[in-house]
């Protein structure tokens, strides 16, 4: 079964689908969709097909057997690529060597989606009927913000439906996952923190670097940075989705010592100690986040500047609204004279439970696919299309049953992306379940 997947997935790889200002030559979307349609017949004839601007909106009527129709959204554009010369083969050559496919996108996520559309379109040349209604987002422009799946998510919410369950990309069949697992785990994301973008603007009388004045701009901005580096501005909590996270990370360890100080951990309020022994990342499981990463000033080096610019992301759990940290923000920015302004971005997205329909129904279908594999939840730091969708569902599944090696991963949105084809084979095969079973 899905003998042509690697040359399907080769295809898609060669269309390139480049998002954002300054990429149009290489945003070949409409080509893409194309051999979409080409390559998977079944789906492309028997759906129900909306256009959302360069998006998609298909729906595959089910039996009427479930009356609660689900969701799976996946991106169709991808990255830039920064340096080509440093590829091991072309990146939008569609390279099938050593086994794999190479090329941007392969992993994030043309992969899973090849995967996904393979195991739809074999059922319905089968004759498969869904039990409800599945409907397919294919989004145009989730690199560079998913403005269009706004646009989908309302024309959804206006044709009065509501879904069981929204399926996405999020976590991936992975290794070592924060470096605590023990070995291969399929983390599942049942939540996703929010993003907010900062500045903090510092204002002076400017001057000749011969006179300097104390408390420049620059210097105040310097004294922000390092009070902030030098304490946590948020709240620190760890949530029931994290915490359960480290007890079915304890439950499958191999290391009995390491299985004992993750349950330990998975109980701990306060300064969380043990967390932070065994794990790096601990303050990334703890809640919001904030790093800066652009700063804007002076336009000469004997010049001090009268205005200088600081932008942060704040990455924001569920354990705290935009409100509240705008307000932290914004009295950390008063003790330095300067002004705090949120220049955009989202709340975090609501964790679901593992005792939900969406993540059962994959689990069951992993365990089946994939023997002896741990099923892990954790909350995912970057963002998925799924959150425009979340006012419209019970449930939201951030997860592609698709293996990415240490060196794969590193890929996405980086260098060498590729996929094995032998992986897109397997997650096809375990979205056939899915599909076949439960939907």
């Amino acid at each position: 079964m899905f003998e042509e997947i690697g040359r399907k997935l080769s295809g898609m790889v060669r269309i390139p689908t480049v998002s954002g200002k300054g990429n149009e030559e290489d945003y070949r979307i409409g080509a893409y969709r194309e051999y979409l349609a080409k390559e998977f017949p079944s789906v492309f004839s028997q759906a129900s097909v909306m256009q959302v601007g360069e998006a998609r909106l298909l729906k595959l009527a089910g039996s009427g057997e479930n009356s609660r129709p689900v969701l799976f959204t996946g991106h169709m554009d991808v990255v830039p690529v920064q340096d080509t010369g440093v590829w091991k083969y072309p990146p939008f050559s569609g390279e099938i060597a050593e086994g794999t496919v190479w090329g941007r996108g392969a992993q994030d996520m043309k992969g899973p989606q090849c995967a996904l559309l393979s195991a739809l379109d074999e059922l319905l040349f089968e004759g498969w009927i869904p039990k409800r209604d599945v409907w397919l987002y294919l989004s145009c422009d989730e690199e560079v913000g998913g403005e269009t799946t706004a646009k989908a998510a309302e024309l959804l919410k206006k044709e009065g439906l509501h879904f069981e369950i929204v399926f996405d990309e999020g976590g991936t069949i992975c290794e070592n996952f924060m470096e605590i697992t023990d070995g291969r785990a399929a983390m599942i994301a049942i939540g996703e923190k929010g993003s907010l973008e900062y500045r903090f603007t510092a204002l002076s009388e400017g001057g000749h670097s011969a006179s300097p004045q104390k408390g420049s701009a620059i210097v105040r901005l310097g004294e922000l940075l390092h009070e902030v580096e030098h304490m946590e501005p948020f709240r620190r909590e760890l949530s029931a989705g994290s915490r359960e996270m480290l007890r079915k990370m304890a439950a499958c360890h191999s290391d009995e010592e390491l299985a004992g100080n993750l349950l330990k951990a998975s109980g701990e309020e306060g300064e969380y100690p043990v967390l932070r022994r065994i794990c790096r990342d601990a303050d990334n499981l703890l809640g919001s986040t904030i790093a800066f990463t652009m700063i804007e000033g002076g336009t000469a080096f004997n010049v001090m500047p009268k205005k200088a610019v600081l932008t942060a992301n704040v990455r924001i759990s569920a354990a705290e609204t935009k409100e509240e940290v705008t307000a932290k923000l914004e009295a950390l920015a008063g003790k330095h004279d300067l002004i705090c302004e949120c220049a955009g971005g989202r709340d975090a997205v609501p964790e679901s439970s593992t005792m939900q329909t969406g993540y059962r129904m994959m689990e069951a279908c992993v365990n089946e696919a994939y023997p002896d594999l741990p099923v892990i939840p954790f909350i995912l730091g970057g963002g998925t299309d799924s959150r425009y969708f979340a006012p419209l569902t019970d449930e939201i599944v951030r997860f592609s049953p698709m293996h990415a090696e240490p060196w794969q991963g590193r890929g996405v949105h980086g260098d060498n992306e590729a996929a094995n084809v032998e992986d897109v084979r397997d997650a096809a095969k375990c979205y056939y379940l899915l599909l076949s079973k439960y939907l």
